[in-house]
C-alpha cells in the first residue's frame, strides 16, 4: 500500500500553498493492484472529486478531478499506474519515485566542496530545483544539494575574485 499525502503542511508527498487548504488535508491510498481511495483527513473546507465533496474514503478513477481548496492537484501523475483500471499493476513511470535529481543535486554539492566549486555549484543548484519541483520521495536530498549547490557557488565566487585580485 502506498500512501500520498496532501495538504499545506512541507511533509506532504504533495504540497499545495493554498489559504483554503488544511495542513493535512486529504490522502490517496494505492493499493498493491494500482487501486487508489481518497480520504478527507478532517479538512476545514472538504475535499471534492469531480465537483462532489466527500465524506470517509471514496474510489477513484484515472479521469476523477480531485479539488482541495481552490486547487486541482494532478494526483494521477503521483500515483504511477493512474487509479484504478489504468496502468495494470500500478507501477508505471518512475517507481523509486523521482529520486535521481536530488542525488544528483547532492553529489554536485558534495562534489563542488571537494573540487570546482564554481562549476558544480550551479550544477548542484539546478538539480536541487528540478528535484524541488518533482514527485520525488527524498526531497531532502534535493533541498540539501540545492543548499550545498548555493554555498559551492559562493564559495567559488570568492575563490575567483581573490585569485584575480592577487594576480592583478
Amino acid at each position: 500500500m502506498r500512501i500520498i499525502k496532501i495538504g499545506k503542511d512541507i511533509h506532504n508527498d504533495i504540497v499545495i500553498n493554498d489559504s483554503f487548504v488544511s495542513k493535512f488535508h486529504c490522502q490517496i491510498m494505492q493499493d498493491d493492484n494500482g487501486r487508489c481511495r481518497i480520504a478527507d483527513l478532517g479538512s476545514t473546507n472538504g475535499t471534492y472529486v469531480n465537483g462532489m465533496r466527500i465524506y470517509g474514503e471514496k474510489e477513484l478513477s484515472p479521469s476523477d478531478v480531485v479539488r482541495v481548496g481552490n486547487s486541482t492537484p494532478p494526483w494521477q501523475n503521483y500515483v504511477g499506474g493512474g487509479g484504478n483500471g489504468g496502468g495494470g499493476n500500478g507501477g508505471g513511470g518512475n517507481s523509486n519515485g523521482g529520486v535521481g535529481f536530488g542525488i544528483a543535486a547532492l553529489s554536485c554539492g558534495v562534489a563542488g566542496l571537494i573540487f570546482f566549486a564554481i562549476i558544480f555549484g550551479p550544477v548542484a543548484i539546478i538539480f536541487g530545483g528540478i528535484s524541488m519541483h518533482k514527485k520525488e520521495r527524498l526531497k531532502g536530498l534535493g533541498i540539501a544539494g540545492l543548499v550545498l549547490g548555493i554555498i559551492d557557488t559562493v564559495v567559488g565566487i570568492i575563490l575567483v575574485a581573490t585569485a584575480t585580485s592577487l594576480f592583478w
